[in-house]
């Protein structure tokens, strides 16, 4: 029997007596034994048992490999059977509690024994124990986690009571209550039932016609009227985007300690816009996990990838990219676990997971999915961080769209050209034949810069292209004697690391429609060194705007031409180290055209072998928004930004304002005209790269037509620059042409890698098909799929919190082992199988739960209801809470018709106590410039949200702050709150205005006070509250006429302009009133 567990040949200390197996039997504890009897039969692993050994057990006996004491695991069946501990027990041996180690550690009392072990700070209970015991007992049968099974549409349970049931919502409640022998609320008052139906729905109260309608309207559909017009407002979409923002981590900065402000807000309007569109929520996901992965990506597709970008991100001089590009992408996944998994995998960034089957290496094979974004870490002052796109105005796009026609129009000009300009090209040949220096260019056509490097004048050196621009030595050049060393011709300058050559400032400036060329000479000595050789470029800080030559760690050749590095730029690498210790000549033509293809780097003459690495030169490489840079760095060799690169020489620097031929840059490495040679070489002999290079000049040089066509290309080119300017961007996510490498990172460092993973999923939830692809659409396809146990489970029960305010599983946001169990797993279930046979229909899903019984019941219920279920965790009646710190705000608003109704645009910019951002902010909009007019009081959505100065009333009412993901906001009651509606200008101004639209809509005070009571609490009040209004009222009024300056300063309060026809004691009283109302719970919670 159970109390007789004690069989074997072993000795244990036991209540401080010594029991030995061979003697006999022994009891149970005492208080064990007695709580042995009153559990129920059988014992269930799901909810009696894997809450104990999840809560006391798997910190030291669960997944994590490497924190596994002993080597035993308890969380999975066949490891915990076979498990042989040093008693020679098995750690469980199911039916048999006297022969399982785990019964005799959990009774022991000796220290040295006891399980859990004292030093963990954790005990069980008897009747914990008496559990354990009667489950082992019971065969010690083990199943899966409830949550990590394939969703299976339950049958809807019958019910008795089926006059109740509105639909089947209703029959797996009362199913529950029918059990526990307890009745259901009844329906909430219409009132009542209207204004939840508004909160929950628009966020937003209805107006005193609304509820005057509604009362009358005795229809048996009056309700579900109310309920499909709320769900096709537009109002529906900003009050659902709320907490999906606080999901994306939303927010108007980039966060860290500069918190520079980044164009955000057209996520937030796509998301309002995709459900008040009631965009089906499998698109929904797709779109923002991989929408730039979809055939052809529309704008708003690349736009919802934003969802991967609203992280922070650092701008700050001085970080290691490499360490913040990580902890990014490190965000995603972790955002991903607990938005669509319900589940926090960051646990497993440094090992694995303690408590839930999320391995070391799972993780980074999440990470892995998100880690190919074309990013850097470090991200620009100047523009949008790399990758992004432009979302040009209606008026923009249809300038853009005519360009960009001409430009393919254009292109195919040039191209007939050459298909018909042979002729043309075998006449000139034939003159060039006879006189090539009267056929050809002058060698020095275009010719801007040429610096020698021979004899600096002090610290300056001659431009013998153009004398008034002059090259200058910068930085440390005391060491002037080796500075200056034998060249490729005559002498060369020497950069050690302290000296840079500056160019001067406006000089070869090029935007990205203007040809030019570069070409100098190199002796690099120092294989280990990497850097910037030469570059008119902004550096990092600046995303690389410009140009640069950068010789990369393996000493191979980077060329970049960049608006924001990495996406928007033209990026090449050479196949080939560059050679060191001797002279060598690098050079490249750019033809102004913004493509790969048209930028040309030579090496010694040659065209080099590259790799494209990026070709999506979009915008300006000069300037930032509006022509202004937050750094415009000048032409250098040896220096970008503070980094300088040393141990090199250069000489013979050259720069033309064309784009220079394969011929012409030949010459510059030949120093010889090899047009000339190409010219004269006999037709017969003249190789076809010859041939080829001729009639390249002749048509970039040359040729009437094509030159023509090719000017007004570049001019196109030059005003889409323009144009794009002035228009905003928007970060997105974009794979890289080259996927990088994920690996293990010990203990999660940037710095450590370990072993390589791919893309994977974990194997524990559903492992990814092989036809998937492994990539973020694969990953969304996985998650989409219907043998995935969580992604449904927890979308719905997020939908259910939204109404009742806490989930079917109340640890909304842990699914996992150490979440709490679901109140109604049949529910959940059926929610999550109705869901996708829906088509993922958003609107229908919500409709289902708030036109059921179960939501419309009153909240009041019965006391000795409120005494068992205190948190109402039968649904034996309708939900209260408080309303979000947004509802709050809006409510005060709309109560008093000062909400501005416009959806989407700009963050706004509303009353907030001074000096907060200028305490707060280190740099980038530390001045907080509050708006005026209408931007004062749009929907709190839309208020400005600096990461490192929250809107403080928000904050005040538990808003997320936003630096992370967050799916569950807190709770809390504190003094600040109430404070906070009695004194912001905000709530002042809104009574203040309430106050003046009560002394008109009402004759007599009684409709004045009515009317101002419904507004903020949709129900007239009763007599007794009229009573109470009407006194502090005259209260109120008596001393405001006595006292003008109290007066002066209630009706101060706000820029909503005071009606100057009212008697301002009146409007003053009036404002006491309806602020203190503001006070009332009715007004502040959901009923």
């Amino acid at each position: 029997m159970l109390k007789k567990f004690i069989k074997y040949c072993f000795i244990w200390p036991l209540g401080g007596a010594l029991l030995a197996s061979c003697a006999g039997k022994a009891d149970l504890p005492d208080d064990v034994a007695a709580e042995m009897s009153t559990l129920k039969e059988p014992i269930d692993y799901t909810y009696d048992v894997k809450p104990i050994l999840s809560d006391r057990c798997f910190a030291c006996h669960g997944p994590d490999a490497n924190h596994q004491k002993a080597g035993l695991r308890l969380d999975l069946a066949n490891a915990a059977y076979e498990k042989e501990t040093e008693s020679g027990l098995k750690a469980i041996k199911p039916g048999n509690s006297d022969k399982s180690e785990l019964v005799h550690r959990i009774l022991s009392t000796d220290p040295e024994i006891l399980m859990p072990t004292p030093e963990s700070h954790l005990s069980l209970t008897a009747r914990e124990k008496a559990i354990l015991v009667k489950w082992v007992e019971e065969g010690a049968e083990y199943k899966p986690h409830w949550a990590f099974t394939r969703v299976e549409k339950p049958k809807v349970p019958k019910v008795k009571n089926e006059g109740w049931v509105k639909n089947d919502i209703d029959r797996f409640i009362l199913s529950k209550l029918e059990e526990k022998g307890v009745k259901p609320a009844p329906e909430a008052e219409k009132t009542t039932l209207l204004r939840r139906a508004y909160l929950d729905i628009t966020g937003l109260p209805p107006t005193p016609e609304e509820v005057k309608a509604f009362l009358a309207d005795k229809s048996p559909e009056a309700y579900e009227n109310v309920v499909d017009k709320l769900l096709a407002s537009p109002h529906y979409g900003e009050h659902m985007a709320v907490s999906w923002l606080d999901a994306a981590r939303y927010a108007d900065t980039h966060g860290y300690q500069d918190d520079g402000m980044r164009t955000a807000w057209p996520f937030r309007d796509w998301v309002i816009k995709s459900f008040n569109q009631n965009q089906p929520y499998d698109q929904f996901v797709t779109w923002q996990l991989a929408g730039d992965m979809l055939p052809k990506p529309t704008r708003d597709q690349m736009v919802a990838t934003g969802f991967n970008r609203m992280h922070q991100q650092s701008q700050e001089g001085g970080i290691i990219p490499e360490e913040y590009r990580t902890a990014y992408v490190m965000d995603r996944v972790d955002t991903f676990g607990k938005t669509f998994l319900g589940i926090s995998v960051e646990c497993a960034r440094c090992h694995d997971h303690k408590y839930d089957p999320i391995s070391h290496k799972d993780y980074y094979s999440l990470y892995s999915f998100f880690n190919n974004n074309n990013e850097n870490g470090q991200i620009p002052y100047n523009g949008e961080a790399s990758p992004s796109i432009t979302l040009p105005t209606p008026e923009a796009d249809a300038k853009l769209k005519f360009i960009h026609a001409n430009l393919s129009k254009e292109k195919t000009e040039r191209e007939k050209r050459i298909a018909i300009a042979e002729q043309n090209f075998q006449n000139w040949l034939v003159t060039a034949e006879t006189n090539p220096e009267k056929a050809l260019l002058p060698a020095s056509k275009d010719l801007v810069g040429h610096f020698t490097f021979d004899e600096p004048k002090g610290k300056e050196f001659q431009n013998l292209a153009d004398p008034k621009h002059m090259a200058k030595s910068e930085g440390d050049d005391s060491l002037s004697n080796v500075s200056s060393r034998p060249g490729k011709i005559g002498k060369a300058r020497y950069m050690y690391g302290e000296n840079s050559v500056g160019f001067g400032d406006k000089f070869a400036f090029f935007e990205r429609n203007q040809p030019f060329s570069i070409s100098i000479w190199l002796n690099l000595h120092d294989p280990a060194v990497s850097g910037s050789l030469i570059h008119k470029s902004n550096g990092v800080m600046n995303g690389y705007r410009g140009w640069n030559i950068f010789r990369e760690k393996d000493g191979r050749i980077r060329l970049m031409m960049s608006h924001v590095w990495p996406e928007n730029a033209i990026e090449l690498q050479t196949v080939e180290k560059f050679p060191m210790n001797k002279w060598t000549q690098i050079g490249f033509s750019y033809d102004g055209m913004s493509k790969a293809n048209g930028l040309k780097l030579y090496i010694n003459g040659q065209p080099a072998k590259v790799v494209v690495y990026n070709d999506n030169l979009t915008e300006s490489i000069l300037y930032g928004k509006n022509k202004t840079n937050w750094y415009v760095d000048k032409l250098n060799i040896g220096r970008l930004s503070d980094q300088r690169t040393k141990n090199f020489e250069v000489d013979e620097f050259k720069i033309y304002t064309r784009s220079l031929t394969t011929l012409e840059m030949m010459g510059l490495y030949t120093l010889k005209n090899e047009l000339i040679t190409a010219i004269k070489t006999p037709a017969a002999t003249r190789k076809p790269a010859q041939l080829a290079a001729l009639k390249e000049y002749y048509f970039n040089n040359v040729d009437p037509e094509f030159t023509k066509h090719l000017a007004e290309s570049r001019k196109l080119i030059g005003e889409e620059t323009e144009i794009l300017d002035k228009e905003i961007d928007v970060m997105v996510m974009k794979e890289r042409k080259f996927p990088r490498k994920a690996f293990i990172l010990n203990r999660g460092a940037y710095d450590a890698p370990g072993k390589p993973v791919n893309p994977d999923t974990p194997d524990s939830f559903f492992k990814i098909p092989k036809s998937f692809p492994k990539n973020r659409l694969g990953l969304a396809k996985w998650l989409l799929h219907e043998d995935h146990p969580l992604f449904t489970r927890v979308t719905v029960n997020r939908f259910w919190m939204m109404y009742f305010g806490k989930g079917l599983v109340v640890s909304s946001d842990d699914f996992g082992n150490q979440g709490e169990l679901p109140t109604h797993p049949q529910l959940l279930d059926y929610l999550a199988a109705t869901f996708r046979q829906s088509n993922w229909n958003v609107k229908a899903m919500q409709k289902l739960i708030v036109t059921s019984a179960t939501y419309r019941q009153s909240s009041n219920g019965n006391p000795e209801m409120r005494e068992s279920d205190p948190d109402n965790r039968l649904y034996a009646r309708g939900p209260s809470y408080r309303m979000s710190a947004e509802q709050i705000r809006d409510n005060a608003l709309a109560s008093s018709s000062l909400l501005t109704p416009r959806i989407g645009g700009k963050s706004a910019y509303p009353y907030q106590p001074n000096g907060l951002w200028e305490a707060l902010a280190t740099r980038n909009e530390v001045v907080y410039k509050q708006q005026h007019g209408d931007s004062l009081y749009r929907r709190s959505l839309y208020t400005v949200w600096k990461r490192s100065s929250p809107p403080p009333m928000m904050l005040n009412f538990d808003a997320a702050e936003r630096h992370f993901c967050i799916t569950k906001r807190q709770k809390t009651s504190t003094p600040l709150q109430a404070l906070v509606v009695m004194n912001d200008p905000q709530f002042v101004e809104a009574s203040r205005v309430l106050a003046q639209q009560m002394l008109k809509k009402g004759k007599t005070l009684d409709e004045q006070l009515s009317y101002a009571f419904t507004a903020l609490t949709s129900r007239p009040p009763s007599k007794k509250e009229m009573s109470i209004l009407k006194e502090l009222y005259e209260e109120e009024y008596s001393d405001f006429s006595k006292n003008p300056k109290r007066v002066k300063e209630v009706l101060s309060t706000g820029e909503y302009p005071v009606d100057k026809m009212l008697d301002p004691a009146q409007v003053a009283a009036g404002t006491i009133v309806a602020s203190t109302v503001m006070n009332f719970d009715e007004f502040l919670i959901k009923r």
